[in-house]
């Protein structure tokens, strides 16, 4: 059964509105990021902070499908069904694997 990430939609619209400081009441798990004022950059932290709050690895080659909360859980979700483990402590997986020297 495919992962649709229903179980991490709430959990990750609390997530984006105490990231990006926006009202919950204003929005849904549809809403595009672009709509809140999310950008690229700001999707990077998104990215970086789910890895963190739930402690699983992400790829930075997901970034194009963090485009709504709805996104972010199926992304999620797909990563624990395939298995994602919780990381030792340090630097979220992209972070690691994109280090500047």
């Amino acid at each position: 059964m495919a992962a649709d990430g229903s179980e991490y939609v709430d959990e990750i619209k609390a997530l984006v509105c105490e990231t990006f400081d926006v009202d919950p009441e204003t929005i849904d798990e549809n809403t595009p990021f672009a709509e809140m004022g999310v950008d690229s950059r700001r999707r990077v932290r998104l990215l970086a902070t789910v890895e963190v709050e739930f402690g699983v690895d992400l790829d930075l080659d997901e970034l194009d499908r963090l485009v709504d909360i709805r996104g972010a859980a199926t992304v999620l979700a797909e990563a624990v069904e395939a298995g994602a483990k919780p990381r030792k402590r340090g630097l979220p997986g992209f972070l690691r694997r994109n280090r500047l020297s």
